[in-house]
């Protein structure tokens, strides 16, 4: 199973995403480029340095240099092609896919995810073999640049008030997923004063592991939130992207909480609008009307809502998925900004993230994801679509309906073959019934085409 989205390509290792399709996007991605040196990083998977070796590959055919950052957060990646001027990077990662899954995933110049113009073009290359070996630098080696993960933190002290966290002196329990970020998390908490309990810490992803931040994976860190008495905990994305986090009790917090509280910390500070997807819990709606800011939805994915957050000059773009990039300071999702933003707002306001979460609005939410074939899901969504035509549906993204008390939301992912439904109202009773309602439509169209 190969899925070719905006800014990436993800699929099963030796199924669908093999070594010749990475050295083949490789010479793509070399061929589209203007300029030399790639940034180059792989997650903790078995299967990522394969398709380095393969990627490298395909960089060296078409004559640009990889700057080579070995296993490292995504990130990193961004901030290095900015840091390092580049042409652009690639973060080899599955990201919240088990260990099955690879991806590659692609930024430009500007250490930005590719929009889709940018993908379109990228692909037409591929598809096309269209690949430009450059005979005047073929077999460029790949070099590692130095002190880049030194550079990145003092990026992140530099964007908040570490001092004032310093003279908080958290406890703050961590879950690293077997990921990347075990040694920049250990630099990152010492540098701001914080004692940090690790776990999860090996960075070697065990086959079959799902290294998601959900609410389904946190129990073991709930656990050493209590046993160590830290006042909170943190559930990181294998390649640093997405975060979500536990109360000083053991209390597993909702990813959907993420950025909210994210946004109250980004808009105590500035003034700006905001950007999410049709997905997200509306409780980032309530945090940006007490802020004044202006809040706008579009479609889901890294990719879509980083770059109309910046077409729309925002200060802040995120996902109910727990990822959040404040612009322009982070060109990406950033687990690590987000978890110092959230210390920043802790110690400024010598608070709980308890009472943080508290805060926030008490709605009600309720996912499901229906595993079909694509065409079977696509066909389903219309049917769906077509049901509800005389409430005017928001069909920018699948179809999104605005309820009297809340909203549902019905679309085929991009990343795995299924249909994901989100239903969100004030009350559990309402939400059920939402939710039930939308779930029994769409089996029943998948059963009707079966």
């Amino acid at each position: 199973m190969l899925k070719i989205g905006t800014s990436w390509v993800r699929g099963v290792v030796g199924e669908g995403l093999t070594s010749e399709i990475a050295v083949r996007f490789g010479s793509a991605f070399g061929s589209w480029v203007d300029g030399r040196d790639i940034v180059l990083g792989i997650d903790s998977r078995n299967s990522s340095p394969m398709f380095r070796s393969a990627v490298i590959s395909g960089l060296m055919y078409s004559g640009r240099r990889t700057l080579d950052l070995g296993i490292c957060p995504t990130p990193l990646v961004s901030f290095a092609v900015r840091e390092l001027g580049a042409s652009g990077g690639i973060s080899i990662s599955g990201s919240h896919n088990d260990s099955r899954w690879n991806a590659l995933k692609f930024f430009g110049p500007d250490g930005v995810l590719l929009g889709t113009d940018k993908t379109e073009e990228l692909l037409d290359i591929y598809h096309a073999s269209d690949f430009t070996p450059d005979s005047k630098r073929l077999f460029n080696q790949p070099v590692s640049p130095v002190d880049l993960e030194d550079r990145y933190l003092f990026h992140l002290l530099s964007f908040i008030d570490a001092e004032m966290i310093r003279e908080r002196g958290f406890a703050v329990a961590v879950d690293l997923r077997h990921g990347t970020c075990a040694g920049v998390t250990g630099k990152l908490m010492e540098m701001l004063g914080c004692r940090m309990v690790g776990i999860n810490t090996d960075g070697n992803l065990p086959e079959g592991y799902s290294p998601a931040p959900g609410r389904a994976h946190m129990e073991a860190l709930g656990e050493a939130v209590r046993e160590s008495g830290a006042d909170l905990g943190a559930a990181v994305n294998v390649d640093g992207d997405r975060i979500s986090f536990v109360a000083g009790k053991g209390r597993i917090l909702s990813e959907e909480m993420t950025f909210p509280l994210a946004a109250i910390n980004r808009l105590g500070r500035r003034t700006g609008p905001i950007v999410t997807n049709h997905s997200t819990s509306n409780m980032i709606d309530l945090v940006a009307e007490t802020h004044g800011a202006v809040l706008t939805r579009t479609r889901v994915g890294e990719a879509h809502v980083v770059n109309r957050g910046l077409e729309d000059g925002a200060i802040l773009a995120g996902e109910g998925s727990g990822g959040v990039a404040a612009l322009p300071a982070s060109m990406t999702y950033d687990a690590l900004m987000t978890l110092e933003m959230i210390l920043e707002t802790l110690a400024e306001n010598n608070s709980t993230i308890e009472e943080m979460a508290d805060g926030l609005p008490g709605l009600h939410m309720k996912k499901e994801e229906i595993v079909c074939s694509p065409s079977s899901a696509y066909r389903a969504l219309e049917m769906f679509r077509l049901g509800q035509e005389n409430i005017d549906p928001d069909c920018e993204d699948g179809v999104r309906i605005i309820l009297p008390d809340g909203w549902v939301h019905v679309r085929v992912s991009g990343t795995e073959s299924l249909i994901r439904v989100i239903a969100e109202t004030s009350s559990p009773e309402s939400v059920k019934e939402v939710f039930d309602k939308t779930i029994l439509r769409i089996r029943g169209s998948l059963k009707e085409e079966s």
